[in-house]
């Protein structure tokens, strides 16, 4: 992302979920916030969500990992888990849907200052007012201490806590993705669920194609993506940091489970995966 500036792929991400209300019908992740927040209108949406050749995978993957993690999370909060931290949060919607407000539970939004401004303009400008629950942290992921932030906003390090941290980890060298699964696993009971990239090698020509436009496009809006990982060595990681509870969920799994209600899924695999990893 370009400093001081909200982040273009949280921008790219909100149009996705808004884009699953209108074609899907909210089918795997129901979000009646999506197109509120996002502030364009429905042609605007639709154009986006026809324009591009990754669209249908894209918006299957962004909800379904949505999903995936928010389904974790509320048998997290069943066995007594009453600290949420949302790790790149961006125009997340989940702290406004909260279905566990009589379990007093605390959400903490942990992204770029910029772009929990902006989240912040466009919260003000629909007029809806923060939750309670809701604690935004600005973070610079790859200059800040992550902790520290949180701790000074209230988190309180040794109590059980689960870390969403969806659409992130492509985008940050492998050294804040060491720095921040060492942090989270620092605080016992804890778990995290988060999506990686296979190296484009592993792909079938057709999706290499389709991955070098998804690199081109995402080099227009002045973002990059870092860090690729084979599924062997992000287990590897993982464990090195204490987590021995490790999901690894990929994308045919995902379309197994979700992609008959989405309209136009693109087949094949994309090289895309969902962890859910306990401490």
């Amino acid at each position: 992302m370009q400093p001081n500036e909200p982040s273009r792929t949280a921008l790219m991400i909100a149009r996705q979920r808004a884009a699953h209300q209108m074609l899907d019908r909210g089918s795997i992740l129901d979000d009646p916030f999506a197109m509120n927040i996002l502030g364009e209108d429905e042609k605007e949406v639709l154009q986006f969500a026809n324009k591009h050749p990754l669209a249908s995978i894209g918006r299957l993957f962004t909800t379904a990992r949505s999903r995936i993690a928010e389904d974790a999370l509320s048998r997290a909060v069943e066995r007594g888990v009453r600290q949420i931290v949302i790790l790149g949060a961006g125009l997340d919607t989940f702290a406004l849907r909260n279905p566990h407000g009589a379990q007093q539970i605390r959400i903490y939004e942990v992204d770029h200052p910029a772009t929990q401004a902006w989240k912040r303009q466009r919260l003000t400008e629909v007029q809806i007012a923060l939750p309670p629950w809701l604690i935004l942290v600005p973070v610079d992921f790859e200059r800040d201490d992550v902790g520290a932030k949180l701790v000074a906003a209230g988190f309180q390090h040794n109590s059980a806590t689960f870390f969403t941290w969806l659409g992130v980890v492509p985008y940050l060298t492998q050294d804040a993705i060491g720095r921040t699964l060492a942090y989270i696993s620092s605080i016992q009971n804890s778990e995290v669920v988060f999506d990686y990239m296979e190296p484009p090698v592993a792909f079938s020509g057709e999706l290499r194609q389709l991955e070098k436009a998804r690199a081109e496009q995402l080099k227009k809006i002045g973002e990059r993506s870092d860090s690729r990982f084979e599924p062997a060595g992000i287990a590897a990681i993982l464990r090195s940091h204490g987590f021995c509870a490790i999901e690894d969920i990929n994308f045919q799994e995902i379309a197994s489970r979700f992609g008959h209600v989405v309209q136009g899924l693109a087949p094949g695999h994309a090289g895309v995966h969902v962890v859910h990893a306990k401490r």
